[in-house]
């Protein structure tokens, strides 16, 4: 059973920058990050025929316990545009109508619901993660678990096994984590260690074998790095509660269910969501 898990805040978030937000409702209200999220799940179910899809969502997009460890974490990050946030409550709505399940964890992020949600996948089931972050990367495992990284929205995207990991970045995808602590993050408010870019990083991971086996042996670093790494100790050690994902969360999920077609074509009326509706349904008669 093959189950494609959305990171459903990245997505959105790419629908609303690549459509006009001139798409609105009657009410003058944008749409167009709703309809360019329905379109994304239609291009997956049609051409990648999974057999379930579930969209994860952000209950917090900067949980607190993250803040605690690293005060930076996302703290620099715009607000959100005025128009995308409404449409959140939408995709829900048509999510629910469609009979698709949506899922998320109080207090936690997509990221780490994804992550609980693909642990322990094993034996004959896949699980396949469609998001444009990187921080999921780390969750790619042979042959059961890969990550799809949007390149033309869902019609063109770049599927990431563990090979595909290593051969770009350089290391295996169960070190991607520790990459991206050495390496920093500006997105994310994450400098990383000072004089530590992506070549040295993947060099140290591969000869060291961790950020502890790097710690274990700083004699034999140069002095630049030894006392960039002495100075960054603390800033790593945050970073262990910032970048590493919860894999254990209590996660609250929708059940699947039938679409309820006339609802759907109701809100389609509603929001003005256009053919985006037909397209879906059509696409959910299809797999069923």
């Amino acid at each position: 059973m093959a189950t494609f898990f959305l990171d459903a805040p990245s997505l959105v978030y790419r629908a609303f920058f690549a459509l006009p937000k001139t798409l609105t409702d009657d009410h003058g209200n944008s749409v167009n990050a709703v309809r360019g999220f329905m379109d994304m799940v239609t291009t997956l179910i049609v051409q990648r025929h999974p057999d379930e899809v579930v969209s994860v969502f952000d209950a917090d997009w900067r949980p607190q316990f993250r803040v605690d460890a690293y005060p930076g974490y996302k703290s620099e990050r715009s607000e959100d545009p005025p128009e995308l946030p409404p449409q959140f409550d939408i995709i829900a709505e048509v999510l629910d109508a469609a009979g698709m399940v949506r899922a998320e964890t109080p207090g936690l992020e997509a990221d780490d619901v994804i992550a609980t949600l693909v642990c322990d996948v094993d034996g004959d089931d896949r699980a396949v993660v469609v998001t444009g972050d990187r921080d999921l990367i780390c969750l790619v495992r042979d042959p059961h678990v890969k990550v799809l990284f949007p390149v033309k929205g869902t019609k063109e995207m770049s599927e990431l096994d563990e090979a595909a990991v290593q051969e770009k970045y350089g290391i295996p995808a169960r070190l991607y984590s520790e990459f991206a602590m050495l390496r920093g993050d500006s997105s994310d408010g994450l400098p990383g260690v000072p004089g530590v870019g992506p070549k040295t990083a993947v060099t140290l991971l591969t000869k060291y074998g961790s950020i502890d086996g790097i710690y274990a042996n700083l004699p034999e670093l140069s002095e630049r790095h030894r006392k960039a790494f002495e100075g960054a100790f603390d800033y790593l050690v945050s970073m262990e509660t910032v970048v590493e994902l919860v894999r254990d969360a209590e996660v609250v999920a929708t059940e699947r269910h039938e679409p309820d077609e006339d609802l759907l074509r109701e809100l389609g009326d509603k929001h003005n969501l256009g053919s985006s509706v037909g397209r879906l349904l059509h696409a959910l008669r299809s797999e069923r």
